[in-house]
């Protein structure tokens, strides 16, 4: 007897028509326009979509995290504003412009680093990975990825990003970005069937929807 496909996401196993479900259920746009508690797509990810440069950061920009029921407070707001040059800066990187499946190791070091080093260096009151995350993805949403809760609960731990007493935002982010396009690199069926639902999301993206709706646990 053939066994059921898997799709792993860090240290979870979600069976692949699990997964397809999920998938559906989140990007049904018509429900999620009409329900009392929607989901972000497609809220969030086509925000501003005919005007979103993926080189610069408007003041629109700053607030999409909103979108993912996230906020940003006046306060962060204008320390975000105030570091808004040195992030357009970062997002310059050739890179950026790539899939995260095609960057080398050095490549999404130099990329990703760059642009959490922020956090590590700069005073942004109530912005963490998290945030700064919601902001950025939609600027290189095929490559750069979200973090929350749920993907660190998927992914920190064992081999895939160790635990450690002390790490800078710069480094971690580099580490879950690049365990999250080993997953990528290692499912390229599963993860081109699951963003060929028709939602024209990135693969990252949907990786992503997949660690959100499992709450970093495998389903029984």
């Amino acid at each position: 007897m053939s066994q059921e496909p898997v799709v792993t996401v860090g240290n979870i196993k979600i069976s692949l028509a699990e997964a397809t479900a999920w998938v559906k259920t989140y990007t049904d746009e018509t429900n999620n326009k009409s329900k009392k508690k929607p989901y972000a797509y497609p809220a969030y990810d086509r925000y501003e979509q005919d005007t979103n440069d993926p080189h610069h950061l408007s003041d629109a920009d700053l607030l999409a995290p909103v979108l993912l029921n996230v906020s940003i407070s006046i306060r962060s707001f204008y320390a975000l504003q105030a570091v808004r040059r040195r992030l357009e800066d970062a997002l310059q990187h050739p890179a950026l412009n790539r899939t995260l499946v095609e960057l080398d190791d050095d490549e999404v070091r130099d990329a990703v680093g760059p642009l959490y080093a922020v956090l590590d260096e700069e005073r942004l009151p109530g912005v963490g990975g998290t945030k700064l995350s919601k902001i950025l993805h939609r600027k290189a949403p095929q490559c750069l990825v979200l973090h929350d809760m749920w993907v660190r609960a998927c992914y920190l731990g064992g081999d895939l990003v160790p635990f450690a007493s002390k790490r800078s935002w710069a480094e971690y982010l580099t580490l879950i970005t690049k365990a999250i396009q080993r997953d990528l690199l290692t499912q390229p069926d599963v993860f081109e069937e699951l963003s060929s639902i028709g939602t024209g999301l990135s693969q990252v993206r949907i990786l992503d929807i997949l660690s959100w709706s499992s709450r970093g646990q495998s389903p029984a």
